[in-house]
């Protein structure tokens, strides 16, 4: 497992409320040379530092609403996994389970006590990866947001229109990249965006090499059957699905499967949930975070 090394890290903005909060960007480098930047920022407290896991070529970037929700009561950080938004590209370990190895290095950074995991989209495959590889001894809790845990091969038989649905769209990115990325972040939404931001999330996406990103795909959700990881979870969960998600069935099974899982399903909200749904998604967040053991309600 890669060994993380601290890199100098600028102060955090002080005297400002959560809405405006300014978080610090800093950076980490593993022994392969692969460097992990990171937001961190927040308040000092007995509370569980707050971990961000972005999806797909999202960059950490994606979680600052909800990071300035918990700000003012709690620490928090989100990263940029290796080859996403400004971490180095890695020429290995692009899977769930090299992401794992570098976030299981990087957490005493930001806690010597566990902390919460919070992971959307590719971000659930890499907890359920970390879970396999390091256990639930640095976890005090995990929120699980609309993604389903992969079946890996068996993905051709549980689920062949869909896994044949994941092989055009592959075959699509590889072609028209920077249109496969607008879209999907279409796709992932149903409240309008602007132009803008719209245009900045597709650069933040497109510094990952279509390659890379081509190896992502496939290693997340068609080498690896992680299901199983269910059976491994012992720390309070909350999985978080949007109403209309294709995976609704297979997220309430899950939470199902999970010893005293919650399951919060918000209306109004695509595959991005936190950012379609802001404030539904950090009020679920806060109730769940309030009522983890030793957490006093605020």
């Amino acid at each position: 497992m890669a060994c993380i090394l601290l890199a100098t890290m600028p102060a955090l903005a002080t005297g400002t409320r959560s809405s405006e909060r300014i978080f610090a960007s800093a950076f980490a480098q593993t022994s392969e040379g692969v460097t992990i930047h990171y937001l961190h920022g927040g308040k000092e407290s007995p509370h569980p530092t707050v971990v961000f896991v972005p999806g797909w070529t999202w960059s950490a970037s994606i979680w600052t609403e909800q990071m300035r929700a918990l700000a003012d009561t709690r620490r928090v950080a989100a990263i940029d996994p290796r080859s996403q938004g400004e971490s180095s590209q890695a020429p290995s370990g692009n899977t769930p389970e090299g992401r794992a190895d570098d976030l299981h290095a990087l957490l005493p950074k930001f806690s010597e006590s566990p902390v919460v995991l919070v992971g959307w989209s590719q971000g659930v495959q890499d907890i359920a990866a970390y879970i396999e590889r390091h256990g639930t001894g640095r976890i005090a809790g995990l929120v699980l947001v609309d993604s389903a845990l992969a079946a890996g091969p068996a993905s051709f038989t549980v689920d062949p229109e869909g896994t044949n649905l994941l092989l055009r769209r592959i075959s699509l990115y590889a072609h028209y990249p920077s249109e496969y990325l607008a879209g999907m972040i279409d796709a992932s939404l149903v409240q309008p965006m602007s132009a803008d931001r719209k245009s900045s999330l597709v650069r933040a996406s497109a510094k990952t090499p279509t390659n890379t990103g081509i190896a992502m795909l496939v290693s997340d959700l068609l080498t690896t059957d992680r299901r199983g990881v269910v059976g491994k979870i012992d720390r309070p969960t909350l999985i978080v699905a949007a109403e209309n998600s294709g995976e609704i069935e297979a997220l309430r099974q899950m939470a199902r499967d999970i010893p005293g899982a919650q399951l919060s399903v918000i209306s109004g909200a695509g595959h991005a949930v936190f950012v379609d749904q802001p404030v539904h998604f950090s009020e679920a967040l806060a109730r769940f975070l309030d009522d983890l053991p030793g957490t006093k309600p605020r």
